[in-house]
């Protein structure tokens, strides 16, 4: 008997996957448990493993569709079976991927008269999505050729005509002719990209961002890290572990830190959740550490250690990188000495941590090198003030030069 494959839900805040690649073909054998195709979802991307065992009779979405979770995608059963029953039961069309908006149908109108010459212009048709796409980027639909149902146009219709267009793109009549407009090539802003792309413009039309910055001496947090280093032998311990640990100490002092804005109200989170953004080839992405508060040293470093190799490997869960409550952004290993970063939505603050550099300061009247670490923290000035900012820092500067109370 015939089976139908749905998306899978592979987090709790998944609600589609993009189909990258099919790594099955129609006719060809499947086993259960065997990767059956690769999904994108949010940020990563992760090959799914087949359902059931059999034939792979049916693909009913194509490569590059966007699937929301639990709806059909493939349907598996034994050889020579006829699925039209199945699909039928299933009601499984090819627009139902598309939200549908109750758009009418437009018809096409008729010459006024067979003395004419032309005829009143119609209107394609095309899914409401379709038509979204097109009005955002001002493409004539009617320059489209639909693949749908008597020839409706649909998403995938529009997002190959613009990817051509981008390819092939000319300069405008407009433009001098003795200044062509070159297109070497086009990065299109999608998947990875252009998720950060809509949750940074997010971050900084929602959140009004402000920055306050500190110098932190590193030194006691060195010598710690090196007698650690030569006892702990299961996870090494980075200057990041010493950095999740106190920010994690310092929101316990202050609460309102660990929250978000809910429309007109201010939500207190239970857990202390701290992100650790890694950079990656095609962009960024931020795998969490939950309760970081209520874990020691060897054990953030061990997990830390796993999910940035996770990270960089493409391996990363959804789970693993949602649910944050704070992130800490680091690039003192590109050598940057100040930076501020925008806000990880719907958090409301983040710490931008720079390099560790030798620096000359007057202690006790004389003039000594420290290895000092500049810490620039951006909030949410909706839900935090400017002295409310300037305390956690100086917690966080507190602990990290007397950094016996991370072990406390």
């Amino acid at each position: 008997m015939a089976n139908v494959e749905l998306m899978p839900k592979l987090g709790m805040t998944m609600t589609s996957g993009k189909i990258t690649k099919w790594l099955k073909k129609e006719g060809d054998k499947v086993e259960q448990g065997e990767p059956l195709l690769e999904i994108e979802t949010d940020k990563v991307t992760m090959e799914e493993e087949a359902t059931y065992s059999g034939v792979l009779l049916k693909i009913l979405a194509k490569e590059g569709e966007t699937v929301p979770v639990n709806q059909p995608i493939a349907i598996i059963g034994q050889q020579g079976e006829n699925v039209d029953d199945l699909l039928k039961q299933s009601n499984i069309i090819e627009e139902q991927k598309e939200p549908q908006q109750n758009e009418p149908i437009e018809e096409t109108k008729k010459p006024i008269s067979q003395g004419e010459q032309t005829s009143i212009p119609t209107k394609p048709r095309a899914t409401p999505v379709a038509r979204k796409i097109a009005k955002e980027y001002d493409i004539d639909l009617t320059q489209i050729k639909g693949s749908g149902p008597s020839g409706r146009i649909q998403r995938k219709d529009v997002e190959e005509y613009l990817k051509n267009l981008q390819q092939r793109k000319l300069p405008t009549q407009e433009e001098p002719k003795s200044k062509p407009v070159s297109y070497t090539r086009t990065i299109p802003l999608t998947g990875m990209r252009g998720i950060i792309a809509s949750k940074m413009k997010q971050s900084v039309n929602t959140a009004p961002h402000y920055y306050v910055t500190m110098d932190i001496n590193m030194e006691e947090v060195l010598k710690l890290r090196e007698t650690l280093s030569e006892k702990v032998q299961n996870a090494k311990i980075s200057i990041n572990t010493f950095i999740i640990k106190a920010v994690a100490l310092a929101i316990k002092k202050y609460p309102i830190i660990n929250s978000f804005v809910d429309n007109d109200q201010i939500i207190l989170k239970d857990q202390i959740n701290i992100g650790l953004a890694v950079a990656l080839e095609e962009g960024l992405i931020v795998p969490v550490i939950r309760e970081a508060d209520k874990k020691g040293l060897s054990e953030i470093a061990y997990e830390e250690r796993q999910l940035i190799e996770k990270a960089r490997e493409g391996k990363l869960t959804p789970d693993e990188y949602n649910g944050g409550s704070f992130t800490i952004s680091n690039l003192g290993m590109f050598d940057v000495t100040t930076f501020t970063a925008i806000i990880n939505q719907p958090e409301v603050a983040i710490l931008a941590v720079g390099k560790i550099i030798p620096t000359p300061v007057v202690e006790d009247g004389e003039i000594k090198i420290k290895p000092m670490m500049k810490a620039t923290l951006s909030s949410d000035h909706r839900v935090i003030d400017g002295a409310v900012a300037a305390k956690f820092l100086k917690k966080i500067k507190e602990i990290l030069e007397d950094p016996i109370k991370l072990m406390l």
